[in-house]
C-alpha cells in the first residue's frame, strides 16, 4: 500500500529526483544509479526495502552466496548519501535525504544559513549577554592584541614556524596524474562444503589470491579437493574500500577545489591495456596486489615473503605485522608501505598499502599530515621515486603511531 502525497509535494519530489539522477548518471557507477532508482521507487511504500532485497536487485543471485552482502549494501548506501550531501552542500530550500537507518529517499527543507558573525560582532554579542564580563574581556582583548603585535612585528632574529603552512608536493593532486586509476585490493573467496552439496560458508585464505594459486594449493593439500570450490567470487574488505574513498577525495582535491575524476575498480578487474594507459594508485593490503605485485617489487629493496611479513633483501631483516589482532589491550605492530615508482611508457604506480588494514590506514593518513610529508620529502632530497616502510602501532582509544623504519630511493 502506498501513501498518498499532495500534488505539490509529489511534483517537487519528482523534480528533485530527476535533477539529481541526471547528475548521478554522468558518473561512472551504474550501480549508484540503479540503487538511486530503486530507493526512489520504494520511497512511496510504507515499508522500506531490506538489505537483501537491495542486494538482489543490484547484484542478482550472487548476493545470496555472498556472506558480506549486508555490509556491501551499507557501503553503497553510504556512498550515495554522501553524493547527495555533496550535491546540496551550501544550498537551502528543498533537497533529497536518505534518513539514517532507512533505505528510502525523502524530501526535506533546509533553512538558509545565517551569515557568519565578524569578530567584533561576536564580542559585542557576548558583552550584551553578560555585561559583568566587559572589564575582564577588555583586558584579555588588549593583552591578545599586544601578543599578536609582538609576534608579527619585524625583528632581527630568524623565526621558524612550528607548523607547515602548505602541503608539500610529494603527493600531487590527480590533475598532475595521467588518467589516474584507483586499484582496490581484493581477495579470492572460496566456498567450503562438507557434503559437496551445500555450501557451509565462504572463506578467504590470504595466501590464495588467484586461481593459479588455488590450483597449487590443491596440489599441496589434496584432502581439500572436495571441500573447497572456486565460484569466481572476489571480496574487498570494507575497511579497504573506505580508506580508498578517503584517498581518492584527498588526491582529487586540487588547490582550486576541483580535481580530475578518477575511476576506481578492484585490482582483479584491471586489464593489461588499462595498466599501460593509466597511472595507477593502489590502496589495500600488500598481499592483495595481484597483477601489480610484479611491478611493485621489481626494483624494491623489500620482498613480500608471506601475507604478514616483508624481508629486507640487503640486511635480511624481517618485518612481521599482526594482520589479525589477537589482543585489544596490548600494542600489536603492523607495517605500512608507501611507494611511488616509474613504470613503462612513462606511467607511474603509487602504492598506499599495509600488511594489514591498520598499516593501510596509517599510510592514507599521511595525506592529512603536512609535517610528516615535509619530513619525508626533506629526507628524499631530489629523488622523485622511492619506497618507505613505517612501523604502525595502535592501542585502544589512542591514535596510531607511525615510525619510519626504511626509506629507499628508486630509479
Amino acid at each position: 500500500m502506498k501513501p498518498k502525497l499532495e500534488k505539490n509535494l509529489l511534483a517537487r519530489f519528482e523534480s528533485e529526483t530527476a535533477k539529481f539522477r541526471a547528475v548521478l548518471a554522468n558518473g561512472r557507477s551504474s550501480n549508484q544509479v540503479a540503487l538511486f532508482d530503486l530507493l526512489v521507487e520504494r520511497s512511496m511504500d510504507e515499508r522500506s526495502p531490506k538489505e537483501i532485497e537491495i542486494a538482489l536487485a543490484l547484484f542478482g543471485n550472487k548476493a545470496s552466496l555472498d556472506t558480506n552482502t549486508d555490509s556491501g549494501v551499507r557501503v553503497y548506501v553510504h556512498r550515495l548519501r554522501k553524493r547527495i550531501d555533496d550535491y546540496y552542500r551550501g544550498k537551502s530550500g528543498t533537497r533529497l535525504v536518505i534518513p539514517k537507518g532507512e533505505y528510502r529517499i525523502v524530501l526535506d527543507e533546509v533553512d538558509a544559513p545565517e551569515p557568519p558573525l565578524g569578530p567584533l560582532a561576536r564580542i559585542t554579542r557576548l558583552l550584551m549577554i553578560n555585561p559583568t564580563l566587559s572589564i575582564g574581556l577588555s583586558f584579555i582583548l588588549c593583552a591578545g592584541l599586544v601578543f599578536v603585535s609582538w609576534q608579527i612585528w619585524p625583528t632581527d632574529r630568524y623565526r621558524t614556524s612550528g607548523s607547515v603552512n602548505a602541503r608539500p608536493d610529494l603527493f600531487a593532486g590527480t590533475n598532475a596524474w595521467q588518467d589516474p586509476l584507483f586499484a582496490i585490493g581484493d581477495n579470492l573467496l572460496l566456498a567450503e562444503t562438507e557434503d559437496q552439496l551445500v555450501t557451509q560458508r565462504m572463506i578467504l585464505d590470504p595466501e590464495v589470491q588467484t586461481r593459479e594459486e588455488f590450483g597449487r594449493f590443491l596440489i599441496a593439500h589434496p584432502e581439500k579437493f572436495y571441500e573447497l570450490y572456486d565460484f569466481s567470487l572476489r571480496f574487498a574488505p570494507i575497511e579497504t574500500v573506505e580508506i580508498a574513498w578517503k584517498v581518492q577525495e584527498a588526491l582529487t582535491a586540487s588547490a582550486s577545489g576541483k580535481g580530475k575524476d578518477a575511476a576506481m575498480m578492484p585490482v582483479s578487474s584491471i586489464r593489461i591495456d588499462e595498466l599501460q594507459s593509466h597511472d595507477v594508485i593502489y590502496v589495500g593490503r600488500l598481499s592483495q596486489l595481484g597483477m601489480l605485485h610484479q611491478y611493485a617489487f621489481s626494483r624494491s629493496r623489500l620482498r613480500l615473503t608471506a601475507y604478514d611479513r616483508l624481508t629486507d633483501k640487503q640486511s635480511g631483516t624481517v618485518f612481521k605485522g599482526q594482520v589479525y589482532l589477537e589482543s585489544q589491550s596490548k600494542p600489536e605492530p603492523d607495517y605500512g608501505y608507501l611507494s611511488i615508482q616509474a613504470r613503462p611508457a612513462g606511467r607511474t604506480l603509487m602504492i598506499m598499502a599495509g600488511l594489514g588494514d591498520r598499516g593501510t590506514a596509517a599510510i592514507a593518513d599521511l595525506l592529512h599530515s603536512p609535517k610528516a610529508l615535509a619530513s619525508l620529502k626533506k629526507q628524499l632530497g631530489s629523488a622523485r621515486h622511492f619506497e618507505a616502510l613505517f612501523e604502525v602501532t595502535t592501542l585502544p582509544s589512542r591514535p596510531a603511531s607511525r615510525r619510519l623504519v626504511l626509506l629507499n630511493p628508486l630509479p
